[in-house]
């Protein structure tokens, strides 16, 4: 048995409004599903007595979804990370116009982590030629972006 693709990344946010000003109109994914879900069945997937989230799915533009999640009951809290802590990860997203996006990022309530951005010189390797920085999202997820060159 293997992996045949990544079906859909899941983040845990604590502002969805906010959320959706950063990878909706930002970012420019769109919105498939909003729901609010609070079943027996999902409080036992996610190892709790009961639960209460609100899911909003996003296309993340290849038909990979996005899922924002919001903890109604039980509340969760914030957790300080740095990409080099063991256990954590980061998301790395495909876009058009890095330096666009870019001068956005704060007024979209995220952060920039790079001190610039960075391009890869890797002669046929897979990231030849690609622009990428990584930033925070509102709630402190780390994001790559990476901007593929033109062919």
């Amino acid at each position: 048995m293997t992996v045949s693709r990544i079906d859909h990344v899941g983040i845990t946010t604590s502002d969805v409004e906010r959320s959706l000003a950063f990878y909706r109109d930002l970012l420019g994914m769109r919105v498939i599903d909003d729901l609010t879900v609070s079943s027996p069945e999902i409080a036992a997937l996610l190892g709790v007595d009961s639960v209460e989230l609100r899911i909003v799915d996003l296309d993340s533009g290849d038909g990979r979804i996005v899922e924002l999640i919001k903890y109604i009951q039980p509340e969760g809290k914030a957790v300080a990370y740095e990409s080099r802590d063991h256990g954590t990860g980061h998301i790395a997203f495909t876009i058009d116009d890095l330096d666009r996006v870019s001068n956005r990022i704060a007024g979209a309530g995220g952060s920039v982590i790079s001190h610039q951005p960075l391009t890869v010189e890797d002669p046929g390797g897979l990231f030849e030629g690609a622009t990428c920085l990584y930033l925070r999202d509102p709630d402190g997820m780390i994001i790559e972006l990476v901007q593929r060159r033109s062919e």
